[in-house]
């Protein structure tokens, strides 16, 4: 007896190579529990494949499009992006954990560093747990830590004085807060682990990054990952600022200090990573250390293209983000997919990241940093029931292709139909069953307008706090 059953070409992502077989899959509860070879043309409507894992994401229900904060270098990016309209975080976290389900998501990083109202963060954590069993995705849950430098790379105070007066006291009353002590940071993640952790959700530390956390606060996320267990998860040289700060605020090198204190582990992963240099990568690989590579998002924010045919060289373990600003700005990982296949094969005859590493990358890997585990054989009796169908649009073939490239070649969220996440149908026909996303999208829409007069007002000093930045980045750092 069945829950459910599809047929179709199965796509494994094993370690090395792609396994791609006509078969029937069946599942029960949360595992799969049949898998049955069929004849070809029986399984020429379909492909079968583990869900993606979006390993970087901070769940912006509201796009930074719809705020015209895009063709802006990072830091810049950042300044403008300080003017979001206040919503409902559920319906913000709902609405971007939606977009994603629908593009074949099934494992999703939150890592929250825009809390609507600082003062109510654990009832903001809460909701976004609420939302993603509303979606029925996995989610890792990383609780944004920060202690230092809320304004910039450097002091508060060296910021402000290096902007225009008006622009300065306005962010100043906008933007700076007395931050909770890290020691009860750390302490809220804990107590929010032991509340919400369940197979769905994994509460992880997310430091900001080392530019925003202090030496001590750093250092004692190490400790407590170390003892419990926990993962941590935090952004790291994603522009060439930040490797020009980090370069000049550490000697000995950014990674050598993380190994140092021990944040080096397989306990954490990274986001972007994309300005490494190649004795970092091999640290990295020879800690065991995740990085999440996010191209769309480098490319929208004018951080580069990472490195990642040479990471997979090194033996870096990596995987795949999305970072809520994709290429064509529409939350779509299998096109996410296609791009990193794109710009990390290779130049000529020389191999770089190869499709059935990029794949496992993009699906079983990033589930598993996201603490959804990792099953030895995908797809098969006995693994988890998490699987994506996709509509098989490949009728004016006139030759015979190879499945997998042919996947990544074509896919798009379009061809989504079925997402199964522990054996739970997420989306069935293309349309998630656990939310309408038409409504939550309006409604979305009709809160942020109530606060939109204040975010237009706001942009104006956004404006002249980020052409502040600009300005004291470009004095005060080392040119590269």
């Amino acid at each position: 007896m069945f829950d459910r059953v599809f047929s179709g070409q199965v796509i494994r992502p094993m370690r090395g190579c792609l396994c791609c077989e006509p078969q029937t899959l069946g599942f029960s509860a949360q595992a799969i529990t049949q898998a049955t070879a069929i004849a070809p043309e029986a399984a020429a409507a379909h492909w079968i494949m583990p869900p993606l894992a979006n390993a970087h994401d901070h769940a912006r229900g509201v796009k930074p499009t719809a705020l015209a904060a895009f063709d802006l270098p990072l830091e810049m990016w950042l300044a403008v992006m300080s003017g979001t309209p206040v919503a409902d975080p559920w319906l913000v976290v709902a609405n971007a954990l939606g977009r994603q389900a629908l593009s074949g998501c099934g494992s999703i990083m939150v890592h929250y560093t825009r809390p609507q109202d600082p003062a109510r963060i654990a009832f903001e954590l809460r909701e976004v747990t609420r939302a993603a069993r509303t979606v029925g995705v996995r989610i890792a849950l990383a609780v944004a830590l920060r202690d230092v430098n809320a304004l910039g790379y450097a002091p508060d105070e060296t910021i402000l004085a290096a902007l225009p007066p008006e622009v300065a006291q306005a962010v100043r009353s906008r933007l700076l807060g007395r931050p909770m002590p890290f020691a009860d940071q750390l302490r809220l993640v804990e107590d929010l682990a032991a509340e919400l952790d369940d197979p769905l959700v994994d509460v992880q530390y997310g430091p900001y990054g080392l530019e925003w956390c202090s030496d001590a606060m750093l250092r004692l996320i190490a400790e407590r990952s170390a003892l419990t267990g926990r993962r941590v998860h935090m952004h790291l040289l994603e522009s060439p600022v930040q490797r020009a700060y980090l370069d000049a605020t550490f000697p000995q090198g950014p990674l050598r200090y993380l190994d140092e204190i021990g944040l080096l582990s397989p306990r954490l992963s990274v986001g972007h990573a994309a300005h490494l240099r190649p004795g970092e990568m091999a640290l990295l690989a020879e800690r065991g250390v995740a990085v999440s590579i996010n191209t769309s998002s480098n490319l929208n924010l004018r951080n580069g293209v990472a490195p990642a045919a040479e990471m997979y060289r090194q033996g870096v373990r990596l995987v795949t983000g999305l970072d809520g600003f994709t290429v064509d700005d529409d939350d779509d990982a299998l096109r996410e997919l296609r791009l990193n296949w794109m710009l990390h094969r290779g130049l000529g005859a020389q191999e770089g990241w190869p499709l059935p590493a990029l794949m496992r990358a993009a699906t079983l890997e990033g589930r598993a940093i996201l603490g959804g585990g990792l099953d030895a054989a995908p797809l098969s009796p006995g693994a988890m029931a998490d699987l994506l169908v996709l509509r098989r649009d490949a009728q004016d073939l006139l030759l015979p292709a190879e499945e997998a490239p042919l996947l990544a070649q074509r896919a798009t969220a379009r061809h989504v139909r079925s997402l199964v996440v522990a054996g739970r149908e997420v989306v069935a026909e293309g349309r998630l069953t656990g939310l309408d996303l038409d409504a939550a999208r309006a409604e979305l829409d009709a809160q942020c307008r109530v606060g939109a007069g204040a975010a237009i007002a706001w942009r104006q000093v956004a404006t002249g706090y980020a052409e502040g930045l600009r300005d004291f980045y470009a004095a005060a750092l080392p040119r590269g």
